[in-house]
Order: C-alpha cells, then structure tokens, then sequence
C-alpha cells in the first residue's frame, strides 16, 4: 500500500465505503497505520542535526519493530525521505489554502511567506528532508510513481503561488515579469533566509532575535517584488 493509500483510507474512515470501492479491510488499516509509524518514528530521529546518518536499523527500532517490516513498507531510505517530504509539502499547501479567502493581493503573499516561516521553522526535520528533496540527483534516483507526486506537489505550488503574483501583475501591483522569475526570487531568498536560521549566522547587531530577522527579511521579499516594476 502506497502512501497515497493511507490517506485515502483517512478520507474513507476506518468503516465508510462508496458503492464503487471495496471495504477497508483491517489488515490494510494495519499496514497503513504502521507505515504512519515508520514515518513518525523516522521523523523524530531526524530532529538530529546528522539525521542523513540515521540508518533503517534504527529507524525500526524507534518503531519498535523489525528492520525487515520497514522494508515490506518502504524500499530503501530515499522512499521514507520522499514521503516525509510530500507529506510535509501537502500541509504547506493545506495550510495556505487556510487564507484563501484574502482578496488583497500584498496580504495574500504575505500570508504565504508568514505560513512557510511557521511551517518550516516548526517542523525543521521535516523541512530539512524537504530541502533534500529538491536536489535533482536525489529526485532521479526515484520510483515513477514518486517522481510524479512530487512533479504534481510542484504544479500545486507553482499553481497557487503563481495565480496570486499574476493577479498582482494584472493589478498593476507587481512587475509586468514572467511569474516563474519572480518566485524563484521569492524562493532563494525564503531558502537563504531558513539556511542562515538553521545555521546560525544571524550575526547582525541590529537584529536581536530571529522573530525580528524573520520580519526584516519578510518585508524585504515583498519590497523586492513590488520594487521591481519601478
């Protein structure tokens, strides 16, 4: 059963079924339940800040389980990365589709540069698996099927993000510039900020926490989008 299984089991309920499906059976609730387990288990050794050392054997043993049942579920450590990090990216966009109904385009992005701060700083192994995930040369070395559901995780954020800065463009508000430069911009600034964060390096006297730091560079990424079109 792949993760796509289990949260289609969620949406179903332990008992409801359609007239076109078969019932959820209990072995399948099982193995869904346990491959939440891997993954929760993996998560909290993650928290380390040398989580890539962190092996199947000791995955399974936060699970409280054998490492050959992590394998029945996940063939090797890429696969628990990959569905930690489409897991995490599914929240994110849950979690801005929250403030849909913002109708100021400045507010909205706002709104989304706020929501990616608390997501990424909340949930930092998380997002350092996420981070890892982006890496081409870990995105090729993927099964199809995994390959294509983050392909369809990036059209969903390309999607939402980009409608947002074309209504903006459209306003006036923005730069008249394709979408896909403006949010690379947004992103390697959002990116270099968490780096410096998770790092460390917030070195500047002036700032003298990171909810300031956090704040300046905010302002600095919305100031940056709406300078531009001068």
């Amino acid at each position: 059963m792949t993760k796509k299984d289990f949260q289609g089991i969620q949406m179903l309920g332990c008992c409801s079924t359609t007239t076109d499906e078969k019932p959820i059976s209990r072995k399948q609730r099982e193995f869904a339940r346990r491959e939440q387990e891997i993954l929760a288990a993996a998560v909290s050794l993650f928290e380390n800040p040398h989580w890539e050392t962190v092996t199947v054997e000791q995955i399974a043993k936060k699970a409280e389980i054998g490492k050959g049942t992590v394998y029945k579920h996940f063939t090797c450590k890429d696969d628990i990365y990959a569905n930690i990090s489409t897991g995490f990216m599914t929240r994110i966009l849950t979690a801005y589709r929250i403030h849909d109904e913002r109708t100021e385009i400045i507010d909205a992005i706002k709104e989304i540069i706020s929501t990616s701060f608390e997501m990424f700083l909340g949930n930092p192994a998380e997002a350092r698996v996420s981070f890892y995930c982006k890496r081409g040369d870990f995105r090729e070395r993927l099964t199809p099927e995994l390959k294509a559901e983050f392909e369809m995780l990036d059209e969903q954020f390309t999607g939402y993000i980009g409608t947002i800065l074309q209504k903006g463009i459209n306003q006036g508000l923005l730069p008249n510039k394709p979408v896909e430069h403006l949010m690379m911009g947004l992103e390697a600034t959002f990116d270099g900020a968490i780096g410096s964060i998770w790092n460390g390096d917030i070195n500047c006297p002036q700032v003298e926490d990171q909810e300031t730091y956090i704040t300046i560079i905010s302002e600095y990424m919305v100031a940056g989008l709406v300078g531009l079109k001068k």
